[in-house]
């Protein structure tokens, strides 16, 4: 006679892949390490809360479609989007972790005490912005980029995890312009951090004043960037006047603002923007 059945939970598959164990949630979307059973490699797999009306459903398997046709290094990519049998969502990317599993920005941070060594960071801030330019010319911005939603390889490699979903999904309009300048900006706060370990304020210290013997070049590079009003143009500038860039000192001279000078090309900028409204790609 066969022994009683077991307690264990049967494993639970979709499509393909079997779930192997859960990693989590970002923005309410479950996360799990799977096997691909074809090719016997693990995957990530996004499984989205159900939605109820057929065309939030609708927008959102859109939204994912739009994403997987944005292919960067530097953003995770969506492979795969398929709804299971219970109405959720399902999202498949490659899986970026190592055995103990993922790792963001965040924890990377938390991990080194607050910051990242200089070349470190710049490369970090390098991959943001090559990203964030890609993904621009595409007419598809994300917004303010927080560091728990960049996801680090075992290479050190930054992946921004699904790239574009918050702005994709909104409810509410808000113009590309403002997306762009969000974005950018929330990539120069987070360079600050990264190299000096202090959060971005009104008072904040130049960058050379708290890393001894820092390229005075970051301390322009910051101040254009996090100017209130005017700001990097778009990402492309911001990545050519970044003082890795041999160029750095001819883009900062050009596009620095002068002392007392009053920038009127981003608040001419700010105004239009507020007419141009996002819309979802078709």
């Amino acid at each position: 006679m066969p022994g009683p059945m077991s307690n264990a939970l049967r494993a639970e598959y979709f499509g393909p892949y079997k779930m192997i164990r859960s990693v989590g949630s970002t923005r309410g979307i479950e996360r799990f390490v799977v096997l691909c059973s074809k090719t016997d490699t693990n995957r990530l797999l996004y499984r989205f809360p159900n939605h109820p009306h057929h065309q939030q459903r609708r927008s959102l398997f859109d939204s994912m479609v739009t994403l997987g046709m944005i292919d960067h290094p530097h953003m995770l990519r969506v492979e795969s989007a398929s709804y299971d049998d219970r109405g959720r969502l399902c999202v498949i990317t490659p899986y970026t972790g190592n055995h103990e599993g993922l790792v963001t920005l965040s924890d990377l941070i938390d991990q080194r005490g607050g910051k990242l060594g200089t070349i470190e960071a710049a490369r970090a801030i390098e991959h943001l912005l090559c990203a964030s330019a890609h993904a621009h010319t595409k007419k598809v911005a994300h917004g303010p980029i927080r560091p728990e939603h960049i996801l680090v390889d075992r290479f050190g490699s930054t992946q921004i995890e699904l790239y574009g979903y918050p702005a994709l999904t909104r409810s509410d309009s808000i113009s590309m312009n403002t997306l762009v300048a969000d974005e950018i900006r929330s990539i120069v706060e987070l360079a600050y951090t990264l190299i000096t370990g202090l959060t971005v304020s009104a008072d904040r210290l130049a960058p050379s004043r708290v890393i001894k013997k820092l390229d005075r070049n970051w301390d322009t590079w910051f101040e254009l960037g996090l100017d209130p009003i005017d700001g990097f143009e778009d990402a492309t500038h911001a990545l050519n006047a970044l003082p890795t860039n041999d160029r750095c000192e001819e883009w900062l001279t050009t596009h620095a603002p002068k002392r007392g000078q009053v920038q009127f090309g981003a608040m001419i900028r700010r105004f239009k923007s507020s007419n141009a409204s996002v819309r979802r790609p078709r």
